[in-house]
């Protein structure tokens, strides 16, 4: 690491001065949608509830993910009003877009935290998604969504949001369970975690999970292998507390693209007769192709597809909190990550073709050849010829340090906070990587004369990337929440951000690498010998916000937040604009929302109407053949939230969350059309989600139907592909066997709605809809079961 910032500060700080504490959460709370539950996300107060906070916040604690049985960190979020999240990329690389902002996918606008702190500094990069860096499991006590409001305050660049994971500490007894779990698809995964006093001051959290399987969409190997397992040291003083945690992942998943279907958009089918919610562009015949000589140049030959997506993955930290007399408290957290993802993928690119129409554009005769097995195939059928295999590998090491102040000067409980970051990033990418297939479910390698090399690439890389990235960060916070009356607080915050990166990136060339006109798949991007284009940016902003929160009762209030804030360039901007300081801008955005709360005895209310404004978004699409299409835009998203459960017997209740938003662009730039005034791609008007839920006698069990809508989505900026809409059906039974034993039953799609959740990102225009074409499916029904044993010592 080049050190702006000396490491030792940081490390000093840690253990001289304390973090925000996150408490957990044990307090029992009967109200509905747990209005009365303390929440520490987008606040520095120890004490605010869900009804007293001025801004949307949603919850979910242990029992609702444990209900919801999430497959992924992108898959719980999908129950959270204004977020419109793909999960349909597998464990990892989902992609979550808050309120109706624009972005690649990913992250970009909403920060993931662990207990305060972001996973890695960085929320989104091309082929890195914090979700990498997390994995739900029973370790989590509980996850605070903020939407809006606070969240770039207390976390720097998070304009769309807050996640923030906030892991189970021990207490003064000894608990823990073991929980065993099955699928229908090869899925067989154990969790287990223990709590508890381990000395009379010192207390233990250790738990963690492994998992492996074969995936829904099948590839013919492994699809998902690994797991992860934390551990964390608590001390208890007179005065406050001391923890040191560490979080050690290793786990491998498949990345799942969008596939080849085909007929009515609404309900598609597979091609060559396979179920499209089943079918895999995968393959272990693709797999062992390997990978060509071209990927040598950036050190990556030996990357494997059965890895996917691949984190390996350390971070190690301490947390102080410090009572400093009655009226103020120092805290402090302090986090260092280290480690490497390897990412292994089949991208997509044009959708198939006939044998015979492939064979023309190349200028050749139809004579395809299944590599495997030598036969001959029948260039009637269709062909796959520019989906790749891409491998990106990014080296990852990050310091990390949030210190507080916080006094409570009468009416006033007033934060001072002082956030510090040095962190580095060794980006090598192979892309392109094209393999000529066959249209079958796992497809075959194809080979054809004078097109393909005899392990059936048509492409070497069309990109090879070498970069290097240094970047320290600092930022200054104030929030002052000020109680002016019994009913009425107004909370005031102000951020200011200041950003140092240094980059480091090799540009290519194409190249012959034989010589040989006559092999044209070598013809591939090579660095161009150790050119490297080295340059020096920095960034700053100055965010602020005021809010409010009124009580009329202490069922019903009023709240309501302005504000004005930026996500500052990062690495990917560095890259793309190197030799052009003009072209690099943030993203500011303008947040407004105004809503209503209830806390019913039967009922529990959000009801938030919100806009966001952004003045330039820039975003762009890595196409197939290494193309990089940049585009910028401003955009307005109005809209309104609705979340509740109500509960109007014992036996039965409803939660439910509703969005209706109308997300717009302003100002399009970055291609011949004039998209001004379209729907933002990707993202729907409609979206909506109830669970009806049927409580057993005494509460020892639960059945319960989970149904979404998602409206219609635009695959493209000119909203000429249309992705329509969908419902999806998901049930499940809980039953307490005995106060120790519960058994759960999980049914995902039960209809095995298609439902397309994304055109293909890969080709200019998008998923290009035809009788063939690219997109990407719900996953096909499936089934999993789990069974629990909870124990408890004294």
């Amino acid at each position: 690491m080049t050190h702006r910032t000396p490491a030792i500060l940081l490390t000093l700080l840690a253990v001289v001065a304390p973090a925000a504490a996150q408490e957990q959460d044990t307090e029992e709370d009967t109200s509905p949608l747990s209005m009365d539950r303390v929440v520490v996300t987008g606040t520095a107060s120890k004490g605010r509830t869900r009804f007293e906070s001025s801004v949307g916040i949603s919850t979910f604690y242990s029992s609702d993910i444990e209900k919801q049985a999430p497959t992924s960190t992108a898959d719980l979020l999908s129950a959270v009003p204004g977020f419109y999240v793909e999960s349909t990329s597998g464990t990892t690389q989902g992609n979550v877009f808050a309120r109706g902002i624009i972005q690649d996918g990913g992250y970009r606008y909403v920060g993931l935290m662990e207990d305060g702190l972001p996973l890695y500094p960085v929320f989104e990069l091309s082929f890195y998604n914090p979700d990498q860096f997390v994995r739900l499991d029973e370790t989590i006590d509980r996850v605070e969504v903020v939407r809006g409001g606070t969240s770039p305050i207390f976390t720097s660049g998070a304009v769309g949001g807050t996640v923030n994971f906030i892991t189970r500490k021990p207490e003064a007894f000894s608990d823990g369970l073991i929980k065993t779990s099955i699928g229908d698809y090869g899925y067989i995964r154990g969790d287990a975690i223990w709590s508890g006093p381990v000395t009379e001051n010192w207390g233990m959290t250790a738990g963690g999970y492994y998992r492996v399987s074969d995936g829904i969409r099948d590839p013919g190997y492994r699809a998902d292998k690994g797991g992860q397992l934390r551990l964390s040291l608590q001390r208890e003083f007179a005065s406050g507390e001391l923890e040191f945690f560490g979080k050690y992942i290793n786990d491998r998943s498949l990345f799942v693209v969008p596939i080849p279907v085909q007929g009515d958009p609404s309900d598609p089918d597979g091609i060559g007769g396979a179920d499209a919610g089943d079918y895999s562009l995968h393959s272990q015949d693709l797999a062992n192709a390997g990978l060509p000589a071209s990927a040598a140049e950036v050190g990556l030959q030996g990357s494997d597809l059965e890895d996917g997506i691949h984190p390996d993955l350390l971070t190690v930290g301490a947390r102080v909190s410090w009572d400093l007399g009655n009226t103020m408290t120092l805290t402090n957290l302090f986090r260092y990550t280290d480690g490497d993802v390897r990412f292994d993928g089949i991208f997509p690119g044009a959708a198939p073709v006939t044998g015979t129409e492939y064979a023309a554009t190349r200028g050749v005769a139809p004579d395809f050849t299944v590599l495997g097995t030598g036969e001959a195939y029948d260039p009637a059928r269709l062909v796959q010829f520019e989906h790749g295999h891409w491998v990106v590998d990014k080296e990852y090491e990050a310091l990390q340090d949030d210190i507080r102040l916080g006094f409570l000067l009468g009416d006033h409980d007033l934060t001072v906070g002082l956030y510090l970051a040095d962190y580095e990033m060794a980006d090598r990418w192979s892309l392109g990587n094209q393999i000529l297939m066959d249209e079958s479910d796992g497809p075959r390698r194809l080979v054809l004369s004078g097109v393909t090399d005899p392990e059936g690439f048509v492409q070497y890389s069309t990109f090879n990337l070498l970069a290097d990235y240094d970047a320290t960060q600092y930022a200054l916070y104030v929030s002052d929440e000020w109680q002016i009356t019994e009913a009425l607080r107004v909370d005031v915050g102000v951020r200011y951000d200041d950003e140092d990166i240094d980059a480091s990136v090799s540009d290519g060339e194409t190249v012959d690498l034989d010589g040989d006109p006559g092999t044209p798949w070598d013809n591939a991007t090579a660095l161009a010998g150790d050119t490297r284009t080295d340059s020096s940016h920095s960034f700053d902003h100055t965010s602020w916000s005021v809010g409010f929160n009124y009580a009329f009762t202490n069922q019903h209030a009023v709240f309501g937040h302005y504000t004005d804030s930026a996500k500052l360039p990062h690495f990917d901007d560095v890259r793309n604009f190197r030799g052009s300081e003009a072209g690099i801008r943030k993203d500011e955005v303008t947040n407004v929302e105004l809503g209503y709360k209830a806390s019913l005895d039967t009922l529990g209310l959000f009801l938030t109407f919100f806009q966001t404004e952004f003045d330039n978004v820039k975003f762009n699409d890595i196409l197939a053949d290494g193309t990089i299409l940049p585009r910028e835009a401003a955009t307005q998203t109005r809209g309104v939230e609705l979340e509740g459960l109500w509960e109007p017997l014992d036996s039965f209740g409803v939660q439910f969350s509703v969005t209706q938003q109308d997300p717009e662009y302003e100002n399009f730039a970055g291609t011949d059309f004039n998209n001004t005034g379209n729907r933002i791609r990707r993202i729907p008007k409609t979206m909506a989600r109830v669970t009806p839920t049927y409580y057993l006698p005494g509460r020892t069990g639960q059945v319960y139907l989970t149904w979404t809508h998602m409206g219609k989505r635009f695959a493209d900026d000119e909203n000429t592909i249309e992705l329509p809409s969908y419902d999806k059906f998901d049930a499940g039974v809980l039953f307490d066997i005995t106060d120790s034993l519960t058994l759960q039953l999980v049914g995902d799609n039960l209809t095995d709605e298609v439902g397309l959740t994304e055109g293909n990102p890969r080709v200019a225009g998008g998923a290009g809809i035809a009788d063939v074409f690219m997109a990407r499916p719900l996953f096909g029904r499936s089934f999993r079961a789990a069974i629990t044993y909870r124990f408890q010592g004294s």
